[in-house]
């Protein structure tokens, strides 16, 4: 490994704990409408209350003879549509914080419909779309543009988490792993590399370990609760 390389190795093992220990990455790999729910409502929030919002859609389905787990972004509008609006989803599946703190800032429910639509809009209507596109570097730009667009997704922080939750392949870094990396490499070189050096010398697996800096950086558990 290089220099760098083996910085940011030795700054896992410090700051990760046991990869054995390390929670399994959230996916929904056939259901585009769990991506963009988990997507919308994940910044700020205990990811325990984001499952909680999940497990309510999959109810919310499964009592209308739907699967959630094969959801794509059009059966979430018309989820939406179907309870009478973003207001009504929120108040029975979703919940009520908003996109942001500033006042007047719309639901997430709204920024919700805006990102199914946007990517309705875009022929992207299933992770198999997503992913596609995400490989293509026109669509994934045009993409990317439209879903930023909505409120409270500008960063780009919550698209880079909805390519992750379809399982685009290859490693789409986070801004924040891509800070943890340039933070403990000591350079600017391209993080999805360095990860990829670390995990094969580590032998471990590439996903997980972007996982776990992710829930690192992002203030959440890196490791696995133990059952008393």
């Amino acid at each position: 490994m290089s220099t760098e390389a083996e910085r940011l190795h030795a700054a896992c093992e410090r700051d990760l704990g046991d990869p054995a220990g390390w929670p399994d990455p959230t996916a929904y790999p056939n259901a585009l409408a769990l991506c963009i729910i988990d997507a919308i409502y994940v910044t700020g929030a205990r990811h325990l209350s984001v499952e909680r919002i999940v497990e309510r859609y999959r109810g919310h389905r499964a009592a209308q003879g739907g699967d959630a787990d094969s959801d794509g972004a059009q059966q979430l509008l018309a989820s939406i549509h179907g309870l009478g609006g973003p207001r009504q989803w929120a108040s029975q599946v979703g919940n009520r914080r908003p996109t942001s703190t500033a006042k007047g800032a719309p639901l997430r429910s709204v920024a919700l419909l805006e990102a199914a639509q946007a990517l309705v809009e875009l022929g992207i209507r299933t992770a198999e779309d997503l992913r596609t596109a995400a490989q293509d570097d026109d669509r994934c730009v045009a993409a990317k543009a439209a879903w930023c667009a909505v409120p409270g997704q500008q960063s780009g922080f919550t698209w880079g988490y909805l390519v992750t939750l379809a399982q685009v392949p290859g490693v789409t870094v986070d801004r924040a792993v891509a800070g943890y990396v340039a933070r403990e490499a000591g350079t600017a070189a391209p993080a999805a590399a360095l990860l990829r050096a670390v995990s094969e010398s580590a032998g471990w697996e590439i996903t997980a370990l972007h996982h776990a800096i992710w829930r690192f950086e992002s203030g959440r558990p890196y490791q696995r609760e133990v059952p008393a």
